[in-house]
C-alpha cells in the first residue's frame, strides 16, 4: 500500500498557477518520496505512478473536495470552527462554479482512484481519495503532543492554541512557524520523517527531506512556499495512513457530496466532535 498526501494549490489565485506537492508514505509510516506538479493531470499521473504495482493507494487531499454550497460555508467547516480547529472557507462562488479540486478528482478517476468519504482501515486493494485538513491535523497533533487532550474544556483549550501561520506574513514569522510544525512532525509517533533516499535541497525537483532543511528567513518566499507544501503534504499523508493503520484514533465528519473531512481524533476530542455533529445533524464515523 501507498499513502499519498496532496497539498493542493486550490485557492483562487493559486489554482492552475502554483505547484502542488505530493508526499508518499509506505505502510511502516516512512516517507519514501515527494514531488511537485502544476496541473491536475500531472498530479494524477504522479499518484498513479506511486501506486503502480502496489496493493492499493489511499490519497488525502488537503483541499475541499465536495462543495455543495453556492456561497457561505459548509456544515463541516462550521463544526470545526466551533471546536477552534482550522477550517476551509469554501463555496462554489469563490471559484466561479469550477473548483480546481473537482478537476483533480476527474483526473484521478481516469486512473482508477475514486472519491470516497471513508477509506477502510487495514484493507488493501482500495484506490481511493479522501479530503483531509492539514492545519486542523497539525493542531490536533500539537494537542496530543502536549498530552492534555483530555484535560478540562477541550474547545477552550484549543481556542487558546495558536493556529499555524506559515502561509502568510513576513519571512521571519513564516520560518518560525514552519520550524515549529516540522518539530511536531518529527516527534509524531507512527511517522518516520527522515529516510535515507531524500536530500536536504529545497530547490530539488523531487525527494526533499524536510527534516534536514535549514528553514530560516534567508529563504525566499518561493522556497518557504515549497516547504509549506512539504509540511502540508506530510500532514495529509499521515492523516490517511493513521486512519488506515487503525490505531491512535481518527474520524470522518460529514458524508458524500455534502462535504466530509478525515481527521486524527481520539478519546475526548472524538467525543466532542461527535457531539457537535449530532447536534448539527451531520453524519460522522
Amino acid at each position: 500500500m501507498r499513502f499519498v498526501g496532496c497539498a493542493l494549490a486550490w485557492r483562487p489565485g493559486e489554482a492552475r498557477e502554483k505547484v502542488s506537492c505530493l508526499v508518499v508514505m509506505d505502510e511502516r509510516g516512512s516517507i519514501i518520496a515527494n514531488s511537485f506538479a502544476a496541473s491536475a493531470e500531472e498530479l494524477a499521473r504522479a499518484i498513479d505512478g506511486y501506486g503502480s504495482e502496489r496493493r492499493g493507494v489511499v490519497v488525502g487531499v488537503d483541499a475541499p473536495l465536495a462543495i455543495p454550497n453556492e456561497r457561505g460555508t459548509r456544515q463541516i467547516e462550521r463544526i470545526l470552527s466551533r471546536m477552534a480547529l482550522p477550517a476551509y472557507s469554501a463555496s462554489r462562488r469563490m471559484f466561479d462554479g469550477e473548483p480546481y479540486a473537482e478537476e483533480l478528482l476527474a483526473e484521478l478517476e481516469k486512473v482508477g482512484i475514486e472519491y470516497t468519504d471513508y477509506p477502510f482501515p487495514r484493507e488493501r486493494g482500495q484506490n481511493v481519495v479522501v479530503e483531509v485538513d492539514s492545519a486542523a491535523t497539525l493542531k490536533v497533533l500539537s494537542l496530543e503532543r502536549a498530552g492534555v487532550e483530555g484535560d478540562g474544556d477541550l474547545a477552550q483549550r484549543l481556542r487558546g492554541m495558536d493556529d499555524p501561520k506559515y502561509r502568510k506574513g513576513n519571512k521571519e514569522g513564516r520560518a518560525a512557524a514552519l520550524r515549529g510544525a516540522i518539530e511536531v512532525l518529527w516527534d509524531t509517533p507512527g511517522l518516520r520523517l527522515r529516510t535515507g533516499n531524500l536530500a536536504a535541497d529545497i530547490t530539488a525537483p523531487a525527494n526533499v527531506d524536510v527534516s534536514k532543511l535549514d528553514v530560516s528567513a534567508s529563504m525566499s518566499h518561493a522556497e518557504l512556499d515549497r516547504t509549506v507544501g512539504l509540511v502540508e503534504g506530510t500532514l495529509a499523508a499521515y492523516t490517511v495512513h493513521r486512519h488506515w493503520r487503525g490505531r491512535d484514533g481518527s474520524m470522518v465528519l460529514g458524508a458524500g457530496d455534502k462535504g466530509s473531512v478525515l481527521l486524527p481524533a481520539r478519546d475526548a476530542l472524538r467525543d466532542r466532535l461527535a457531539e457537535e455533529c449530532a447536534t448539527a445533524g451531520v453524519p460522522y464515523v
